[in-house]
């Protein structure tokens, strides 16, 4: 008699690899009633998965086309190392996968982008610095006031252009997203080269005056303070008490 343990990795292995890896000692009905079950068993499973990616990946659904999108949904999650992940991280590796199939640029990022809201939808509550916690520094308390990066903040930077499911950003493709959650809802900011650079630094800076000595350094001196104040108003910086 196989342990429960054996007995559940028998059970998982003939749901993801079908009726080869049946257990024949495992059920006490007829192997054929058991077969049956379980492949029904199996069908609900791998909708369930094709259903949470396509939930993933609302705009790249619309994008592709439903049929499409199956398609390639339906190769994705039947990876092994797919098949064993959690539902709720079913589309982490979506857009690499995507890219190796030789899907477009701009697929590609929505992927990349629908990913990171995910992932900041879910990150930790922080407070962000607003303009109002700096307004009565003066010069050495402002340059001195210790920032770190918000938790749900993301950066993506953009190889193709832009998907007309993100139509609401304007016409142009930006250089990059920078993903946001301030309060409740997660935003999308469109970026220059020069704005993605300066973001992407935040996390290895600890005070504000670095963080503007940074902006200047990458931008000139004339705009620093208001690629700063943007990133403020975004919901991006916390300040470290």
């Amino acid at each position: 008699m196989p342990s429960l343990a054996e007995g559940q990795s028998r059970f998982i292995a003939c749901l993801q690899k079908g009726p080869a890896h049946f257990p024949d000692d495992l059920f006490s009905e007829s192997a054929d009633r058991a077969l049956l079950g379980l492949k029904a068993h199996a069908n609900t499973v791998s909708h369930a998965r094709l259903v949470a990616l396509e939930n993933a990946c609302p705009k790249l659904h619309e994008h592709m086309g439903h049929e499409p999108f199956h398609a390639i949904s339906r190769d994705y999650i039947e990876q092994d190392h797919i098949l064993t992940c959690d539902m709720n991280s079913i589309a982490s590796e979506f857009a690499d996968f995507l890219a190796k199939r030789g899907f477009s640029e701009t697929e590609v990022d929505l992927a990349r982008i629908e990913w990171a809201w995910i992932k900041s939808y879910h990150s930790a509550e922080a407070e962000p610095l607003a303009l109002q916690d700096i307004a009565t520094l003066d010069e050495e308390g402002l340059l001195g006031l210790e920032i770190d990066v918000h938790p749900a903040m993301r950066l993506i930077k953009l190889t193709g252009t832009l998907s007309p499911q993100l139509a609401e950003l304007g016409d142009e493709t930006p250089d990059a997203l920078m993903i946001a959650r301030p309060e409740a809802e997660v935003l999308f900011h469109p970026l220059t080269g020069l704005e993605h650079d300066i973001v992407e630094k935040i996390a290895n800076i600890s005070t504000m005056g670095n963080l503007l000595a940074t902006a200047i350094e990458l931008g000139g001196e004339d705009a620093a303070m208001q690629r700063i104040i943007k990133l403020i108003q975004a919901g991006v910086i916390t300040r470290i008490e």
